[in-house]
């Protein structure tokens, strides 16, 4: 009996060993890195009458704007012609011990995602110092780090999941930068400085998501194992107890024959 029931679990560490060595070779999961690089925009400048103008037209997440010098008490304002986009006081800076995010998933159902910035084509700050950081998203389906997961059937499907993606995020956009006073009045800005960079995204390799498979086959065993080992510790202890109770029985069974 003892024989059988370790036979039968070694065989099943084997035959669910193999099976995840065979998942790990063939991964229906493929992996898009995009080229995820900084670059600054030209920009058209009116100080007199406080505006500043620039378009974009490639596959952008993030939108950084600084400005230098700039009036104390005022508002700045940033619009874009030709699509909405994403911003938030705190977008850019820690939260604990990560960065904001302006999208996460919905712990809810795990579908979709939760939007924690206001979506809007135009987004304003108060200019609190002389110096100030503005920060915005552009597209919640491109990924900040420059590489994102998804399930394909073959790798034609997977690149073309993944050009797609980078496509549809292309918006030609013409933005404006307006300093405003307390009375919604256009501010002389002369002498203010100002730079705006765009992280924009182009892909640069899709493969399939690979493992490796004689670790995952490693660990697999090995836990699989752990968990059969437990699995036969009850029946292995009430064999050899049965098997000790039976062969004592058999002793003083004799010991009376005999006498």
């Amino acid at each position: 009996m003892l024989r059988t029931i370790i036979g039968l679990g070694l065989t099943l560490v084997l035959i669910l060993s193999y099976a995840v060595y065979s998942a790990t070779l063939d991964s229906a999961f493929y992996l898009a890195k995009t080229s995820n690089v900084e670059t600054s925009i030209e920009i058209s400048d009116d100080p007199v009458n406080g505006t500043y103008t620039f378009e974009t037209n490639t596959a952008i997440t993030w939108l950084n704007i600084s400005i230098d010098n700039s009036p104390v008490g005022t508002t700045l304002e940033v619009s874009s012609l030709g699509g909405v986009w994403w911003h938030h006081p705190e977008l850019g800076n820690q939260d604990g011990d990560s960065p904001f995010q302006c999208f996460a998933a919905d712990t809810s159902d795990y579908e979709g995602l939760v939007e924690y910035c206001v979506e809007s084509s135009t987004h304003s700050i108060d200019v609190q110092s002389m110096s100030e950081e503005f920060r915005g998203i552009l597209s919640k389906d491109l990924p900040l780090t420059g590489a994102w997961a998804f399930i394909a059937d073959n790798s034609t499907e997977a690149n073309n999941i993944a050009n797609i993606t980078i496509t549809d995020s292309i918006l030609p956009r013409t933005w404006t930068l307006q300093m405003y006073d307390d009375d919604g009045s256009p501010v002389n800005t002369s002498g203010m400085g100002v730079s705006v960079s765009i992280v924009q995204h182009e892909i640069i390799d899709v493969s399939p998501y690979r493992i490796d498979p004689v670790t995952e086959m490693i660990w697999g065993m090995t836990a699989l194992i752990g968990c059969f080992g437990i699995v036969l510790i009850l029946p292995t202890t009430l064999y050899l107890a049965a098997s000790a109770k039976s062969k004592k029985a058999a002793e003083i069974n004799a010991t009376n024959e005999s006498e």
